[in-house]
């Protein structure tokens, strides 16, 4: 079934937060574009606001601390994830109901990782010959998680780090498409993240809207977000320990050898 179709089919259900800036109508809008009904909006915080009433910070970085509206309306609604911008809606939180323990929000290495594997999975499904990856690209900031990293050294992609900030990304991702190679996705931790190349910034928008259509379709796999982050970082933890062995083998034989050669010279 094509994505597209999930969506429509989906059972989930979204709400959304604009934090009193201007992301409320940009949000339903992409939903609607990837097939989605549109989330089920905050009605505090979907209007802009230069007060910023109903939050004590406008950054949905703070977590649960100040989703708090946005987690009484979906448990009030029965919505199983949660998504936030920032006021300017260049930045993405996200939280999913978590079966029996209260919410999950995910930090933006955790999102990253998700995102990550989602972009990398959506692309092999339209193109099936491996040495492809080589003309693609994930970018991010220097302080951010080492994830991406370790999917290119298994995937055969390319990875490149940046300095902090979303302007040195675009740069990059400029100067990378000069020479032929397509950058996927970038992120910083900071919840900024960039899902393909067609701006050349964080944009929590269409972030959303990836973020609603990847729960979708793992939802029809019977897995929820925080399940896949944990079969993703279970995948990488097994595929670096096995070259962690590799490696070491390698050094104790090198480290061996020489002795082995006077232990046979002595026997000799």
């Amino acid at each position: 079934m094509r994505l597209r179709d999930l969506n429509s089919s989906s059972p989930l259900k979204f709400v959304h937060s604009s934090f009193h800036g201007v992301g409320h109508a940009f949000v339903q809008q992409a939903f609607r574009v990837f097939g989605f009904p549109p989330p089920i909006a905050v009605p505090e915080q979907k209007d802009p606001d230069p007060n910023f009433s109903s939050v004590r910070c406008p950054n949905p970085e703070e977590g649960e601390s100040v989703l708090e509206l946005s987690l009484l309306l979906a448990e009030r609604e029965n919505a199983r994830v949660v998504l936030a911008t920032d006021p300017d809606a260049d930045r993405l939180a996200v939280a999913e109901k978590s079966d029996g323990c209260g919410w999950k929000v995910f930090t933006g290495n955790e999102l990253a990782a998700l995102l990550g594997w989602w972009m990398f999975f959506t692309w092999k499904e339209n193109h099936s010959e491996p040495a492809d990856a080589r003309s693609i690209c994930m970018l991010a900031t220097t302080v951010s998680s080492k994830i991406l990293q370790a999917f290119a050294r298994v995937e055969g992609f390319h990875f490149e780090e940046t300095l902090p900030g979303f302007k040195w990304v675009g740069n990059r991702i400029h100067e990378l498409s000069q020479t032929g190679s397509r950058v996927i996705f970038s992120f910083e931790e900071s919840i900024g993240f960039l899902c393909g190349d067609a701006v050349l910034d964080k944009d929590g928008v269409s972030s959303a809207a990836v973020v609603a259509e990847m729960a979708a379709y793992l939802h029809n796999k019977h897995l929820s977000l925080s399940q896949q982050l944990h079969n993703i970082y279970q995948t990488e933890v097994s595929t670096l320990e096995e070259e962690l062995r590799k490696v070491t083998a390698a050094l104790v034989d090198e480290f061996l050898e020489p002795e082995k050669n006077n232990l046979i010279r002595r026997l000799v």
